[in-house]
């Protein structure tokens, strides 16, 4: 779990700390770790995976009181349509890589910013979250630290630290097998550190485009969100 503020903004300055946390799937949380999350201020938990699917408890989740998760309001706000055959053949063999964001935008917009309307409506600090932390997560991080003025190399620093943190834990999740067409469900273990410097390094150049070419007025106005919105999402993470 990490804060989005201290990032470089373009105007100089940094982002806001103590607005919008990332991590990945809270399932993982014991009631410690919830009561750390309720210490650093967050009242609000956005779920970007799909439902039900992604979003069940296994034997390997801790067991949590109902007191630990209590003042915290879940709200399901996926950010793409897994049953959506365009987004699947376009989007499904780059799941785990900026290639897909823009993508993403593109079929399903209306889904990416309610994402991201889920955060800005918040009561309190949000956290925002996936499976791994790292995809999904790592989208709408990046585009709330463009919305805010990040610098290019502060979102690209962010989504490689999400990379990293995600790679050095086991876990699971759903990938879509574009020649079977169909979806599985793959465990994956810690990753070392050359390894995952690799795969950072493989998605830079993509991520690096995407903050050249993102649009994110496009993004806002497709979704035909009401200016006070606009203005708010722009100035959630701005000092």
């Amino acid at each position: 779990m990490r804060d989005l503020g201290g990032r470089a903004l373009r105007g100089g300055g940094h982002t806001a700390f103590g607005r919008v946390y990332r991590s990945g799937a809270p399932e993982h949380l014991t009631d410690a770790g919830w009561a750390a999350a309720r210490a650093a201020g967050v009242r609000t938990v956005v779920d970007l995976r799909n439902a039900p699917a992604e979003t069940q408890r296994t034997a390997d989740h801790p067991v949590v009181a109902a007191e630990a998760l209590r003042g915290l309001v879940f709200v399901p706000a996926p950010t793409e349509d897994p049953a959506d055959a365009e987004f699947l053949r376009v989007c499904g063999p780059y799941l785990d890589h900026p290639r897909s964001w823009s993508d993403n935008v593109r079929l399903a917009p209306g889904r990416v910013a309610a994402a991201l309307l889920a955060v800005v409506r918040a009561d309190g600090v949000v956290l925002v979250h996936c499976a791994g932390g790292r995809d999904r997560t790592g989208m709408i991080s990046a585009m709330l630290l463009h919305l805010a003025g990040a610098t290019e190399e502060a979102i690209i620093e962010d989504y490689a630290a999400g990379w990293r943190g995600a790679g050095a834990y086991s876990g699971h999740g759903w990938v879509y097998d574009p020649d079977r067409e169909s979806w599985l469900r793959q465990r994956r273990g810690p990753v070392d550190a050359e390894q995952l410097e690799r795969e950072v390094a493989a998605r830079v150049p993509a991520l690096r485009e995407w903050v050249a070419t993102f649009d994110s007025s496009a993004l806002l106005d497709s979704a035909l969100l009401d200016p006070d919105d606009i203005r708010a999402v722009r100035a959630l993470l701005v000092p």
